[in-house]
């Protein structure tokens, strides 16, 4: 790990829900960073259902928990979440409303206060919730 300085924590809850059907509930924590930022969910008693380490103009990349079944990001969202991420952190509010495969993708982001409320619709899953920095 390299002596970077310039990180930002964030802690946080997240709802899911496909279908409108059952939410579940995780804690995230994420670890922005200049070259690449980690985002940890979690569920209490579980510890990591999935880890996403997420670099500037690459590919997610998923590091697997036996809690975290594999599941397809289109190209566009892959490459682009990077720069949504750290706007959605960094800037007073964010939005980004857009097709990608046939499929409405809606990622919102509000600042209220300390903390960064979030919303993220794509297909059929909704996702949504806070995040504070550390």
């Amino acid at each position: 790990m390299g002596n970077e300085t310039n990180s930002n924590e964030y802690f946080g809850k997240l709802l899911i829900s496909q279908d409108g059907g059952d939410k579940f509930s995780f804690n995230t924590n994420i670890n922005l960073a200049k070259k690449d930022s980690i985002i940890q969910i979690k569920k209490p008693f579980y510890g990591n259902v999935l880890k996403i380490k997420v670099s500037e103009g690459k590919n997610l990349v998923f590091l697997p928990t036996k809690y975290s079944p594999p599941f397809y990001v289109p190209e566009e969202i892959n490459r682009n979440f990077k720069y949504w991420l750290r706007q959605c952190l960094l800037s007073k509010n964010f939005y980004v409303n857009d097709t990608f495969e046939e499929l409405i993708f809606n990622f919102r982001c509000e600042n209220k206060k300390d903390k960064k409320n979030f919303y993220i619709n794509y297909g059929n899953v909704s996702i949504n919730g806070f995040v504070l920095r550390k």
